[in-house]
C-alpha cells in the first residue's frame, strides 16, 4: 500500500534541499573574476587596526561591521557589487538515482536582508591563520524562478514559476581558514580565504511555492502548507548540506572583497 506520509516526507525532503541550493561539493568553491584594481587609499568607511593585535578592544569586529553599508551598497571602483539585495544567477540541479531523478534549476535568484545583519563576534589570528565571525539576521526574503521535471518516487514531477520564502532570526556562525597572498598586479598583501565552514539556526521559516504540479491548485496548497508546518524539522535533517551550501557561495563573495582591500589599510 502506498504511504502517504512517507511519501510527503520524502517530497517535502527534495524541494527544501533544492531550494537552499545544495552544491554540488565537487564545484566548491565559486571564486569571482574581478579585474578591477585594489584600493590604494583607504575610505572613510574602513577602520584600521593594530597588526600586532587586531582584536584589541574589539578592534577588528568594529571594523568588520563598519564595512558592511559600503558593502550592501556596492563598491563599484573595485568590482564589489552589493550584498542588498544579494543576487545568484542561476543554480543548476541534476540527480539521477533512487527514488529522486530531477533535472533544472533556479534562476535570478534575489535575497533581501543581508545588510541588515549584526556582528556579534569577529576575530582574526594572523599567526594561525583564522577569521571566524559571527552574524545575526532579523529577517530574509527569497525570490527566485524554478524550472524542474523529473520523478518524486513513482510520481511525474514538471513545473515552472517562483519560489519565496521568509527566514526569521538567522544565526550564521563562520570558520574560515586564511592565507597571506601578494597581489598579482600591485603586489600588495591581500587575505585569501582558503576554507570556510558555515552553521546556522533559524528561528521560522514561511515557504510558497507557485505552479507545483503544473497548476494543480489542491496539490500545491497541500505540499506548502505540509512545509511550512515542518520547515523546521526539515532543515534540522538537511542542516550539513545547507551549511555547505552556504560556505560555497560566501566563500567567493568574501574572497573578492578582501583581494580588492589590502591589508597595508587596515593593518597598521
Amino acid at each position: 500500500m502506498f504511504n502517504t506520509a512517507n511519501w510527503m516526507f520524502q517530497y517535502s525532503f527534495c524541494v527544501i534541499s533544492l531550494i537552499y541550493l545544495i552544491p554540488n561539493t565537487d564545484a566548491y568553491t565559486r571564486e569571482i573574476v574581478n579585474d578591477k584594481p585594489p584600493l590604494q587609499e583607504r575610505p572613510p568607511w574602513l577602520q584600521t587596526c593594530k597588526r600586532s593585535n587586531p582584536n584589541e578592544n574589539k578592534c577588528f569586529r568594529q571594523l568588520f561591521e563598519g564595512c558592511f553599508p559600503a558593502l550592501a551598497a556596492g563598491i563599484p571602483e573595485i568590482g564589489v557589487k552589493g550584498f542588498e539585495p544579494l543576487s545568484i544567477d542561476q543554480v543548476s540541479v541534476s540527480k539521477g538515482s533512487g527514488n529522486l531523478v530531477l533535472s533544472g534549476g533556479f534562476q535570478n535568484l534575489v535575497i533581501r536582508g543581508p545588510s541588515n545583519a549584526t556582528v556579534r563576534r569577529a576575530n582574526l589570528d594572523l599567526s594561525r591563520r583564522q577569521l571566524n565571525f559571527e552574524l545575526e539576521l532579523p529577517r530574509l526574503r527569497i525570490r527566485a524562478k524554478y524550472n524542474l521535471k523529473g520523478n518524486i518516487l513513482l510520481l511525474p514531477l514538471v513545473g515552472s514559476g517562483d519560489v519565496a520564502m521568509a527566514l526569521k532570526n538567522v544565526h550564521t556562525a563562520v570558520y574560515t581558514k586564511i592565507s597571506l597572498h601578494n597581489e598579482t598586479t600591485t603586489g600588495d598583501e591581500i587575505i585569501h580565504i582558503d576554507e570556510m565552514k558555515v552553521s546556522f539556526q533559524v528561528g521560522a521559516m514561511r515557504i510558497h511555492l507557485k505552479n507545483l504540479f503544473n497548476g494543480n491548485e489542491i496539490l500545491a496548497a497541500s505540499i506548502n502548507s505540509f512545509l511550512n508546518q515542518n520547515g523546521n524539522e526539515v532543515i534540522a535533517e538537511l542542516r550539513p548540506d545547507l551549511e555547505l551550501g552556504l560556505a560555497d557561495i560566501f566563500h567567493g563573495l568574501w574572497n573578492n572583497v578582501f583581494s580588492k582591500m589590502p591589508t597595508k589599510l587596515w593593518l597598521v
